[in-house]
């Protein structure tokens, strides 16, 4: 709680009424000058402000290609952490689209508050299913949906880890994915450890692999930071080296003192082009705002 005001309840309420389709009530939760960062490069993706302008172009460009009204966009949702002016939530999303297809989403959500309204949000999603059903684009080399898909669904881990715990777990994983230690970086990890990667790319779903860190990160990363962490979870924010163009949010999930389940969230449509050189047909959309930046996110000092 910050403040004085409940977030947690707050955005138990978000995600109920976005079931409901009550977008009125979601946009009333918000600060009017909110500031939200869209994962990605797409024409959704980006930094907006203000949330009439939000809400506005995200209804038009990625419900408008959707059909609305027959059932609720919100399959599931789940509220991972609170922690002071921040509450991270998991989202699974989806309607069919007017011209056939599915649009199925998940999103890694990272609110900020500010006197009991959203202040920020940091939010990632599949890029890839944003060119492809909304955007109408395709990739050049078409995927199928990972054998076990992603999933948001809460893993069961019980921390034997208090808050500062869980956050030195955090940065310890997070350092040994930016220097390479791949010693490092599985020893931080629980034995049967369930890693989580969005989208459809040959990295994605779920699975207790944990050699495909190595394959992610193999270039490493520049730069991290936890921006929230309770006694059980965390959520990290990072960017590759400039070259790869890549930005990840990583919930962190502790089963006893190692990390329990890793969910990556990232921008596919540049993974796809950039590692697996799968590029989009005839091109992927662009971003009409200043580009998405995790480092520029949340800037404010925390109390």
């Amino acid at each position: 709680m910050g403040n004085g005001h409940d977030n947690a309840a707050a955005i138990r309420d978000y995600y109920r009424a976005m079931g409901e389709g009550d977008f009125e009530h979601v946009v009333s939760l918000h600060d009017p000058d909110v500031v939200c960062w869209m994962s990605g490069t797409s024409l959704v993706s980006g930094r907006f402000q203000g949330r009439e302008p939000l809400y506005a172009h995200m209804g038009e460009h990625v419900l408008g290609p959707l059909v609305t009204g027959t059932e609720p966009y919100v399959k599931c949702s789940r509220l991972v952490l609170v922690d002071g002016d921040y509450t991270v939530g998991l989202l699974h999303g989806g309607l069919p689209a007017r011209d056939g297809g599915r649009y199925d989403q998940f999103y890694l959500q990272i609110f900020r508050f500010e006197d009991g309204l959203i202040r920020e949000i940091v939010e990632f999603f599949d890029t890839v299913m944003v060119e492809t059903v909304l955007m109408k684009n395709r990739l050049e080399q078409p995927r199928a949906k990972p054998a076990t898909p992603f999933d948001i669904v809460a893993p069961g881990c019980r921390s034997a880890l208090d808050r500062e715990g869980t956050v030195a777990l955090a940065q310890r994983l997070t350092q040994a994915l930016a220097d390479g230690d791949w010693a490092a970086a599985r020893a931080s990890l629980a034995q049967d450890v369930i890693i989580r990667v969005i989208g459809s790319t040959p990295w994605s779903g779920q699975s207790d692999d944990a050699g495909v860190l190595e394959r992610m990160f193999e270039t490493g990363l520049s730069a991290f930071r936890v921006v929230a962490a309770d006694s059980a979870s965390a959520v990290v924010l990072a960017k590759a080296p400039a070259a790869q163009k890549q930005q990840y949010g990583l919930i962190i999930e502790t089963d006893g003192a190692s990390v329990g389940c890793l969910s990556i969230f990232l921008d596919t449509a540049a993974a796809e082009a950039g590692q697996f050189g799968n590029r989009m047909i005839p091109a992927t959309s662009q971003a009409i705002n200043l580009p998405f930046d995790v480092l520029a996110s949340f800037t404010r000092s925390k109390d």
